[in-house]
């Protein structure tokens, strides 16, 4: 486990299917996901329950001091770079703007830099979501750059922006 103010992320099982999908399932949630959690279907998650599995990904499940499961963080290694990670996060939308997204990704950051002593970690977020880019910022991530239309959501194509960390960036931010 891993432990942040407030809050502990622990390994999905399978028996955080259905919470995962009642707290991503939401219109909202999704047009900031990215794509990249992609709860369509609680059938699509059973089915692919694998995939919060894999070795390449680790997801957790992000539970708040009185025990309830309000979102996901995930990291995983880059393809190219041994060192460098890339997170994401999905909190449900009942519990935006509570702190939990800043102190879960504060304590995958720490965890990412000391235990698997990480250069760099990024990620990518949807451009109109404001909320997600200052508390990244808050966290210590540099805007590095866009991705014109990446995502598609409900009709429209949406921009991404690069943001990442370096660990020096981390050291001095602790």
């Amino acid at each position: 486990m891993i432990y942040g103010k407030g809050l502990y992320l622990r390994e999905v099982v399978k028996e955080d299917i259905d919470r995962a999908y009642e707290l991503c399932v939401n219109d909202d949630v999704l047009k900031y996901d990215g794509g990249y959690t992609s709860f369509a279907s609680k059938e699509y998650i059973k089915e692919n329950y694998k995939y919060f599995q894999m070795k390449s990904k680790k997801n957790y499940a992000i539970v708040n001091t009185k025990g309830i499961m309000v979102g996901i963080i995930s990291y995983r290694k880059s393809n190219y770079v041994s060192d460098v990670y890339y997170i994401g996060i999905c909190i449900g939308r009942k519990y935006w703007r509570m702190g939990y997204g800043e102190n879960s990704i504060k304590a995958m950051l720490r965890y990412l830099f000391k235990n698997k002593k990480a250069h760099k970690v990024e990620l990518e977020v949807v451009e109109d979501n404001i909320a997600a880019i200052n508390c990244y910022k808050k966290c210590g991530f540099i805007e590095e750059g866009k991705r014109r239309q990446k995502y598609y959501f409900k009709g429209i194509y949406l921009d991404t922006v690069l943001m990442g960390i370096l660990e020096e960036e981390y050291k001095k931010k602790e």
